[in-house]
């Protein structure tokens, strides 16, 4: 029963949560995820609290072809305005139906609710936002393309649309899945902000003397300071010299002042 991965885009808009909708919240799902399906440790409440915080601030990727009421700008094409006409016409043997109805625009294409589209159960309507880079599609990945998506929905539901209108409708899909800007490239400057973000967590857990986000913290500073001196520079840049045996001291420096209880030197290390 393998199922895909879900994206974690804007996923504080998406209850209820799983390809079934079985957690109505966010925080009961994240638990599950830890606890039952990848057999860990039952975590603290702080953890799970951290861990839906952190989720809850991934948004979605902006897209210019979109607008925030969930209509295309004039920025998308032709075609995918014709199919955005599609998407909202009822189907012809159930007027009070259509693409629109479950993928709700005006609602980050989504009604919160599961269905039985013919795929073995019921299963929450997925976003359409950002779903260019969610392939495959369906709860067990079945479909690699908007168009072996549309043609299914096209058989199903017995749309009867032609050779261009199915054309229109992957186009509309197209452009409401679309990204301006997708992914980001690695960069030292990035490695060297992302610790920072995580050595400002120490501010506060140090001082209140909390073990446990120290730990926390700490491993992923070591894990980010381990890769930023296997990584940067790479080998084939003549340009930087040196620096791994410092970058080593400096976490071995944090890890065993943190762990070994020694708040003031911890304090010291740490500024």
């Amino acid at each position: 029963d393998a199922v895909t991965p879900p994206s974690l885009r804007g996923a504080k808009y998406l209850a209820p949560y799983a390809h079934d909708g079985r957690f109505a919240s966010l925080r009961d799902f994240i638990r599950n995820a830890i606890v039952n399906e990848f057999a860990g440790a039952e975590p603290s409440a702080q953890v799970v609290d951290a861990l839906e915080a952190y989720v809850k601030e991934i948004s979605f990727l902006p897209n210019p072809k979109l607008a925030a009421s969930g209509r295309l700008t004039p920025q998308a094409s032709d075609a995918a305005h014709r199919g955005e006409a599609l998407f909202n016409k009822p189907f012809r043997h159930d007027a009070a139906m259509s693409c629109a109805s479950c993928h709700q625009p005006t609602g980050v294409f989504v009604d919160h609710q599961v269905h039985d589209v013919g795929t073995g159960g019921w299963f929450k309507t997925p976003t359409l936002v950002n779903a260019n880079f969610n392939a495959p599609y369906f709860h067990d990945g079945r479909f690699d393309s908007y168009g072996q998506l549309v043609g299914y929905f096209d058989r199903h539901f017995d749309l009867g649309l032609n050779d261009g209108e199915r054309a229109d409708l992957v186009a509309y899909l197209d452009a409401v899945g679309d990204a301006k800007e997708p992914t980001t490239r690695n960069t030292v400057q990035a490695e060297l902000d992302e610790i920072a973000a995580f050595v400002s967590v120490l501010d506060t857990a140090i001082p209140a003397r909390n073990g446990e986000v120290i730990a926390l913290t700490v491993d992923a500073v070591g894990n980010e300071w381990r890769e930023l001196g296997e990584n940067f520079p790479p080998h084939s840049d003549t340009s930087v010299r040196g620096g791994l045996a410092e970058r080593l001291r400096a976490r071995g420096a944090v890890r065993g002042l943190v762990l070994t209880g020694d708040w003031g030197g911890a304090r010291t290390a740490l500024k």
